[in-house]
This record gives structure tokens, sequence and C-alpha cells, in this order.
């Protein structure tokens, strides 16, 4: 009989089969929960509410090390992204550097969000500006219920708060509306700070070989003492699907987006990354979340480094 299984996460070429219903995984049956990425974030890390779920990298350690047992992962990043073209300023402003912002205040929807992890990493070690520097806003309730040096917002829009003047530059994960910052990105009232931000993102890669995670994928730990096999059986499957989904994308038959040079992109990241654009597994990540951990451990969100056995389920430690 099939173990029903109820799966969240967003959908993407990695797992847009998973989550329509056409995937199927041998000894169970696959229950696809509809949410945003938010809030599946806030009902598994709370809750443990999914069998297996999409979950924000940061919030997961610092749980881990507030002593989350509920939960364990496989070293499957569903989402990575550079950051550096998700800090704005107001179109006026006279910065056109992340250094330039010293001493500033600087806004995040919320302060232990991966994306903000890694940025304040950033600050402090690629662009010389401390954390002690800087004021901190946010502008939602923590996930995980912790302690920042954040002040809060005066409400809940983060893109009005810039354009109010309440902060200097923010970091959004999820891009300005339109009516901001056009699909060009020139011309709105919003735009980014650094003005060659792809080419600033590939060089950061050149030189750190770095593709800074930002999701993982969770598993209960209860659903995974009843059935053991599970972790390794779906990392397998999902690096089978994501591999097919990068060969998909560089297949010129069609386009499997409507950005019409996506296979010039597609063939450049390839170049610069040696082939493996997307790296699953522990051999090829386990060094960056070591960085990360320590950018987690500066900002005062994690007491010490975690090991490979407390992060990841025993059977993908190999990988």
């Amino acid at each position: 009989m099939e173990k029903a299984l109820t799966i969240a996460m967003s959908e993407s070429d990695r797992t847009q089969k998973i989550m329509s219903g056409q995937e199927k995984l041998p000894s169970f049956k696959l229950e696809p929960q509809q949410a945003t990425v938010e809030e599946i974030f806030v009902k598994q890390i709370s809750e443990a509410a999914y069998d297996v779920a999409e979950l924000s990298l940061s919030s997961y350690l610092i749980a881990l090390g507030r002593g989350e047992r509920r939960l364990t992962a496989i070293p499957v990043f569903l989402s990575r992204s550079f950051r550096h073209n998700a800090i704005y300023v107001r179109a006026d402003s006279p910065w056109t550097h992340p250094s330039e912002l010293k001493g500033r205040r600087f806004g995040f929807p919320e302060y232990q969000m991966t994306a903000a992890v890694w940025v304040r990493g950033f600050f402090r070690h690629e662009w010389g500006v401390a954390g002690e520097d800087m004021t901190w806003f946010t502008y939602r309730d923590e996930r995980v219920p912790i302690p920042t040096p954040a002040h809060r917002g005066s409400g809940d829009d983060i893109f009005e708060a810039l354009l109010q003047g309440e902060v200097d530059a923010i970091m959004t994960a999820r891009r300005p509306p339109s009516a901001y910052f056009p699909a060009s990105g020139e011309g709105g009232r919003i735009r980014r700070l650094i003005p060659d931000v792809w080419g600033a993102e590939r060089e950061y890669y050149r030189r750190t070989g770095i593709f800074p995670i930002m999701h993982l994928v969770s598993l209960k730990e209860e659903t995974v003492q009843e059935h053991p096999k599970l972790p390794l059986q779906l990392y397998k499957q999902m690096l089978q699907r994501k591999d097919e989904g990068i060969a998909q994308l560089l297949e010129t038959i069609k386009n499997q987006t409507s950005a019409p040079w996506v296979w010039e992109s597609a063939e450049q990241s390839a170049k610069l990354m040696n082939g493996d654009m997307w790296p699953y597994g522990m051999k090829a990540n386990w060094s960056q979340i070591e960085l990360f951990m320590s950018y987690l451990q500066e900002d005062g969100l994690l007491d010490r480094g975690l090991t490979p056995e407390q992060i990841f389920h025993p059977s993908v430690l190999h990988t």
C-alpha cells in the first residue's frame, strides 16, 4: 500500500513535475500542497506541517541550533541566487556601490531570511561595512522567533518605506512592483544600487566559486523514521529532474521560457560554471554551507557551526 506524503514546494523546472502530479515516487503517493513559499516556510519551521517541504536554509539552520529535532534535510537546493541584484535604492540616490551605504538605514523583509544573511556577509567581507556601521530595519515578523538588532519598520511595505525615506536602501528577494521598477530595470522610481550588477555577480562567482544557496528540501523526521530509504530515494529522483530541466533549458527545438536569449544565458552559465550550473549534493556544497554558517554566527543567529550529520540525513552524506 502506498504511503501518502504531503509535499510543498515552489514551482520551477526542478519541481514542476512533482507539484503538477506528473511525478511518481515508488511506494509513495505524493500529495502536493499549494501555498506561497513564505507560507510553506512558516508552516514547516513552526509546525513541521509537511512530510517534504522546501525550506529557508537560514531558518532551518537557526532552528537546528536552537534544538529543532522534528526535521531533517537532503542536499537538494531548490533556490539559489546571487543577491547583488536584489539591493535597491531610490532612483535619485547618489550611491552606486554598497560601500557607500556605510552609516545608512537599510531594510530587509526579515532579518533571518537567507538572502539577508548573505547580503550582510557581503557587506562585511566583500564591501568593508561592519554590521554595527548600519541601521537595520525589517518589515515582517521573524519566522523563527529570535532577537535581532533590527528596528521594526513603520509598516509592512518595504518599497514604500524606501520611497518615503524611512530607509536609504533595501534588499528584497521579490522584484519591486512594475509601477516602481519597469520590466527594463530602468526609468522607474526605484533602481538597483549596482549599475553593472550582472557583471558584479559573475565577477563574484569567478573569484569565489559560490552560487549562493537559498533553500533546501526538508523532511519530517517522524516520516523518515518510518521510511528510512525515503531521503536518498527522493534525492536521486530530484537530482534527475534537475538535470533534465537544465537539458531542456538548452534544447533549441523550443524555448522553455519566454526570454528570447535564454540559450545564450544558459550556455554562458555552463561555461562559467564548468558545466554544473546548479549543483546538488554534499561534496559540491559543504564548503559554502560552512561559510554561510559563519555568517550566521557573525550575525548572532547561530551559536556554533553544525556538522553534516546534524544537518542532513545519514543516507545522503556521501552525495
